[in-house]
């Protein structure tokens, strides 16, 4: 990682990295970017994706107020929510939490 970054500077700070990023207009510029999320996309793997995508939602719910991020877990489980929340109750005092979490069955 730390050899990525010092690439990545190494290249921001070139005089033709400069000279290119500045004839890039708005529209070249979100072109690049949706370019380059589909090859980092292409590029994943399956489990890889999957991490991301459950840190992704993960920081999404951990940014939400309690109110909206229990709107949307109600809205998730819709008549189950009362018993997933007993089971996560039960799970958080087990000692097996770990290996055992409800909702991975």
């Amino acid at each position: 990682m730390l050899n990525a970054t010092v690439s990545l500077l190494r290249i921001t700070k070139s005089p033709t990295f400069n000279a290119m990023t500045s004839k890039l207009n708005r529209e070249e510029l979100t072109e690049l970017k949706e370019f380059l999320t589909e090859r980092m996309v292409d590029n994943m793997s399956t489990k890889d994706l999957e991490q991301y995508v459950a840190d992704d939602l993960f920081n999404y719910f951990d940014k939400l107020g309690e109110h909206e991020f229990l709107e949307e877990a109600k809205n998730y489980w819709d008549d189950s929510f009362d018993e997933v929340v007993e089971d996560i109750k039960s799970y958080t005092k087990s000692d097996f939490k770990a290996q055992n979490r409800p909702c991975d069955s």
